[in-house]
């Protein structure tokens, strides 16, 4: 094997190596969904930078030859490799599901063996020469028909995995609409190189600057994984982790469109939840109980219930915080917490009918008095989340004297439900820690448990 000096194999060679250690940075990050694809990709462009740097600086046609037979092996795998990376990346697990999405690799395997096989058929190319550089030889084929069959597939692929990874841009906050657009960018680059090649519009006739274009895609890729964080933030980095978790976790752009959501929803509607990314939030069955505390500036946690068809009322408790990453705000992340059987276990020890714990739009307050002495001797979440007091500064006092209410509606309250033996829907105030006064529905009755009178009230806070 003969060598020869080429100018072009040093930077052909630099391509390799970047993309090799991108590779590198990727391989750290296997356990990410696209995680693989994209790995594959990397090393599939290094492996045709390195055998075209080898191709220039051949000077005998055979090896020359020879080496674009190893290049097709990295050139072939890209196009099919980049499609399933972008749907792996916008989350279309569908299309996964039944494996034939994996047939695409048909082509880069037949096309592999007519690269192989060139001589017998001349499918791929018909002829091999070679021509002056300018001071050094360049090889030149002459394509065949199983060519342009191998390159209308490999530009539809890069259109489809695009047009995915752009539609994915649109319903994604800032910082993961800048990955897609890098990830296109880069890609892009590449392509357009190549379709100047083709076309004849290289400055050096028979020189292919795919290759060459490549160290931009490379530095363009380098920035995307080290500097925006490519396969570090949502929805890849954190999806595994989220969808693994039994609570429903819904992600909300600043627009309040649906980003992401796990999983654990599928349970409640009985349907694929993965089918409400990418719309409005007020699409969700549950939406009615979640607007209030969503449209909420200030309200961070809350109670909602959800009427399922043909199955019994489920509670929640919801969870909303902001989502950031670094100095953005991405967006908000929305917990629901199943408490159904909490409530049905409340419901049952306290002696609440499903009659009063379902007639109002959420869920009521309930304190549980010890009726010797009025000391409050439990309390449920409404209480907490609704009047603002904790659980430890109201059991063991009485309502007089955390301030829940005062002598005259104390006064009133005894005198109903003494003189009936309970309280149905009637209209009191009561006081928030923050000295805020509200209208309650009030409903009492006493029981009776372990040898000891107890009274329970349930309070529905009065629609305005």
């Amino acid at each position: 094997m003969q060598w020869q000096s080429n100018p072009y194999f040093i930077p052909i060679l630099i391509s390799a190596l970047i993309s090799l250690i991108n590779a590198l940075v990727v391989a750290q990050r296997r356990g990410v969904t696209g995680s693989l694809p994209l790995l594959g990709m990397l090393l599939a462009l290094s492996g045709w930078c390195f055998a075209y740097a080898f191709e220039l600086a051949s000077a005998q046609l055979e090896w020359q030859v020879f080496w674009v037979k190893v290049e097709y092996i990295g050139i072939v795998s890209i196009p099919t490799l980049y499609l399933l990376f972008t749907l792996e990346y916008a989350r279309h697990k569908k299309v996964f599901e039944n494996k034939r999405i994996y047939l695409v690799w048909i082509f880069s395997i037949v096309t592999i063996l007519l690269a192989w096989t060139s001589d017998s058929h001349q499918l791929l190319w018909k002829e091999a020469t070679q021509k002056d550089g300018g001071g050094f030889s360049l090889l030149a084929l002459e394509r065949g028909p199983a060519f342009f069959v191998w390159i209308f597939y490999s530009y539809v692929s890069f259109l489809i995995g695009s047009i995915v990874l752009i539609r994915r841009s649109l319903v994604s906050p800032p910082e993961l609409k800048l990955q897609s657009y890098i990830l296109v960018f880069g890609a892009g680059i590449s392509f357009a190189g190549n379709i100047i090649y083709l076309a004849g519009l290289s400055p050096i006739p028979d020189l292919d600057i795919t290759p060459i274009t490549l160290i931009i895609s490379m530095i363009v890729y380098s920035v995307g994984l080290l500097r925006f964080g490519i396969l570090d933030i949502m929805p890849i980095a954190g999806e595994t982790i989220l969808e693994s978790l039994e609570d429903v976790v819904i992600v909300l752009d600043e627009f309040n469109t649906i980003t992401f959501i796990n999983q654990a929803f599928d349970y409640y509607i009985n349907n694929d939840a993965k089918t409400f990314i990418g719309k409005p939030v007020s699409d969700l069955p549950i939406w009615d109980a979640l607007s209030k505390l969503i449209a909420s500036q200030t309200m961070t946690r809350g109670e909602v219930m959800m009427n399922i068809e043909g199955r019994e009322p489920v509670y929640f408790h919801v969870h909303i915080s902001t989502v950031h990453w670094k100095t953005h705000r991405l967006g908000k992340a929305v917990v629901l917490e199943d408490i159904s059987e909490r409530r049905r276990a409340e419901r049952k020890s306290f002696g609440v009918s499903d009659d009063s714990l379902l007639s109002g739009d959420s869920i009521p307050i309930i304190i549980v008095l010890r009726a010797q002495d009025e000391k409050i001797v439990e309390v449920n979440r409404s209480f907490i989340l609704s009047l603002g007091y904790e659980r430890k500064d109201a059991v063991g006092k009485s309502p007089l004297q955390i301030g829940l209410w005062g002598a005259y509606e104390r006064g009133e309250f005894f005198q109903v439900f003494r003189s009936s033996g309970s309280v149905k829907n009637h209209l009191f105030p009561l006081t928030n820690i923050r000295q805020e006064k509200n209208y309650y529905w009030i409903s009492a009755h006493r029981i009776e448990m372990q040898d000891n009178n107890y009274i329970v009230v349930m309070a529905n806070l009065k629609a305005e």
